[in-house]
């Protein structure tokens, strides 16, 4: 009797282990952060800078806790009276999304589909409103 139950559990936990590898394995799915903090903001401007090949961005402090997508639009040049100097810009702004992935947490430029994986920043799978 106590043979086919210690069988039972051990078919139990492999199945548990397969699980957790087919997760791992599992496309990337849009995710909301859980943990925002000023080392999460900076570690998200940071990996979005490097994401863009620009030097620096800003974010809202709120970025990413709502909706996994954000947009990011350059900077307008302006005068020392904070006119428009280049008039309208009809650059296309660029998007950044952050995916879940297994237990980790992933930055994607939209665009160009290049992502980076972050290492400060926890969340969870983007709920559908």
């Amino acid at each position: 009797m106590l043979k086919p139950l210690i069988g039972l559990i051990g078919i139990t936990l492999i199945s548990g282990c397969v699980a957790t590898a087919s997760e791992v394995n599992a496309s990337p799915q849009a995710a909301t952060i859980t943990n925002p903090s000023e080392q999460t903001h900076v570690e998200l401007q940071q990996v979005i800078a490097h994401l863009l090949g620009a030097s620096s961005v800003l974010i809202s402090d709120s970025a990413f806790t709502q909706y996994s997508q954000e947009v990011i639009e350059r900077a307008q040049h302006k005068d020392a009276n904070g006119l428009l100097i280049m008039g309208r810009s009809n650059e296309i702004p660029d998007a950044v999304q952050l995916l879940k992935q297994g237990d980790s947490c992933l930055l994607q430029h939209v665009q160009s589909g290049n992502t980076a994986k972050l290492t400060q920043v926890r969340c969870k799978f983007e709920s559908v409103q």
